[in-house]
């Protein structure tokens, strides 16, 4: 097994259940408006999504957060209080903090391994800054890199450039990028020539190849063992 130094974690759906955060947030929102919920709705809000226009959009923490939430409001024609609806999810989405199972445990222990872990995230930065806090995740990092705070985004080679310019770590063969999103994290990590894991806990088909792959967290202990 290769040897690394550093780990940097993607946020959404591999240390926050950010999946789930949002179903959760859907089904409060359409209940309370008396509007019908189920699994076709969040089918919808999964597959018609424009993922490039939320991945490449502005840095606005609401824009960015309720974009496919108003895609959703589209694809169903929902038209009436569609402020009040949005304002509400956002509200909801701002408190999203569901940890994915074992991310603690995972972050923790290869801390004491004596890998150097960083979090780089897509998004503004006060806005996953806080979920971080809420999630009681902030402490587990060496560094927390957000593409609001360097101004440019995952895939973009020059936002893990911005990252390996600010740790003490020049080898790039040494670093692990690990994410659930093959569009940012495994592109970005081939864009940069980084190693990368790839979360897969619903067993997708890749479009990129990444170093590993992975269906559980845990997983990442076997792969990286102790520090020689």
């Amino acid at each position: 097994m290769k040897q690394y130094n550093v780990v940097l974690f993607d946020l959404d759906d591999t240390l926050i259940n950010t999946a789930l955060d949002e179903r959760n947030a859907i089904e409060s929102v359409f209940k309370n408006h008396g509007l019908p919920f189920g699994d076709d709705v969040i089918e919808v809000f999964r597959k018609k999504a424009d993922w490039q226009t939320y991945m490449l959009g502005d840095f606005n923490a609401k824009a960015e957060f309720t974009s496919k939430f108003v895609q959703l409001l589209d694809n169903l024609s929902i038209k009436e209080d569609r402020a009040e609806l949005i304002d509400e999810y956002y509200g909801i989405m701002q408190k999203s903090r569901t940890v994915t199972t074992d991310a603690r445990k995972v972050l923790n222990s290869l801390r004491k391994r004596g890998y150097r872990v960083y979090l780089t995230a897509n998004g503004y930065s006060d806005f996953q800054r806080n979920r971080l806090e809420l999630a009681d995740l902030t402490k587990y990092f060496d560094g927390i890199f957000i593409s609001e705070e360097a101004d440019v985004r995952k895939p973009c080679k020059a936002f893990y450039d911005y990252v390996m310019s600010r740790i003490p770590e020049s080898n790039i063969s040494k670093v692990l990028v690990v994410g659930d999103a093959q569009s940012t994290d495994i592109l970005g990590a081939r864009n940069a020539r980084m190693d990368s894991c790839w979360y897969n806990p619903n067993h997708n088909v890749p479009k990129y190849q990444s170093t590993y792959e992975i269906d559980d967290i845990n997983q990442l202990l076997l792969l990286l063992g102790k520090k020689q």
